[in-house]
């Protein structure tokens, strides 16, 4: 990965050459994005920009074909990059990429409501296929499949968005401390936590969203990713003082499967920002 930033930094054409080339592949569009982050990084938000314009096109024919992700996830972080360069702000960063992916959400209700309608469908007929493999394996039960509604598709856009753009943050400021200053993500990683209004916001439009309806309820989640981010950054760091980093991965496995976990170092991230669980816990003995 370090070879791959060293190779994009050399100059303009590579770095068009990897993002453009990045968009086309399958699963792949997340790369392009933070080749845009680290250009936009470190030589600012017109050289970002000005790649990031240049990767749209085929970007955009990928989303003539039903993909729009690669669009908005290009458009997306050079926004979120050129916060996070503007504010030397994480806490920002990560409220703006939540934003994004709100702003995707009503994008996609409001003007977006024939794009949705096709995923519907096929959302449809994807489990009416699988009831279908269900009763022909002589199932005796099977477990009603109700296909997602037109809500709870753009409010799983507006989640993908905002997980995306938050992955691809850390991938671009990670390869530029990598080249340029080596432990220094690290550190600005385990020092990120939110400061009070931003988080009472958040949990304020994650309750509100939640109080919406059924429909709204992968919605409430965007606005609390900065808050999980949060807190996976406050857990990095208490595993680091504590030399326990081996853990980690064992922790992300967790993270992924069991949801109360989730909902846990939400919750931990904003005691964190209001109790100082990092502070308290590192002038402990061995902290």
């Amino acid at each position: 990965m370090r070879a791959l930033a060293e190779y994009v930094m050399r100059g303009r054409r590579e770095a068009l050459l990897v993002s453009t080339m990045s968009v086309v592949l399958p699963m792949f569009f997340w790369l392009g994005a933070a080749v845009v982050g680290l250009v936009t990084l470190r030589k600012g938000v017109r050289e970002g920009a000005f790649v990031m314009l240049w990767a749209l096109l085929p970007a955009a024919v990928v989303a003539y074909f039903g993909e729009i992700m690669p669009v908005a996830a290009l458009l997306g972080i050079t926004v979120v990059a050129g916060v996070l360069r503007l504010t030397v702000s994480w806490s920002w960063a990560l409220c703006t990429s939540a934003l994004l992916g709100l702003v995707l959400g009503g994008g996609l209700l409001t003007i977006g409501r024939g794009y949705l309608a096709q995923v519907e469908k096929l959302f449809a007929e994807l489990m009416a296929g699988i009831g279908e493999q269900a009763a022909q394996k002589g199932a005796e039960a099977t477990v009603a499949l109700t296909a997602p509604g037109a809500s709870d598709i753009a409010g799983m856009f507006g989640l993908i968005l905002g997980v995306t753009l938050v992955i691809c943050l850390i991938v671009a400021r990670w390869w530029q401390a990598a080249l340029y200053n080596p432990g220094g993500f690290r550190v600005e990683f385990h020092a990120l936590r939110l400061d009070r209004v931003q988080v009472l916001a958040l949990l304020l439009t994650a309750f509100g969203l939640g109080a919406l309806g059924e429909g709204l309820r992968l919605w409430a989640w965007v606005p609390l990713l900065p808050l999980l981010f949060a807190g996976i950054a406050l857990v990095h760091a208490l595993a680091a003082a504590r030399g326990r980093g081996g853990w980690l991965g064992l922790f992300y496995a967790a993270l992924l499967v069991l949801a109360p976990l989730k909902q846990f170092i939400v919750v931990l991230a904003a005691m964190d920002s209001w109790l100082d669980i990092r502070g308290r816990w590192l002038k402990k003995p061995g902290g």
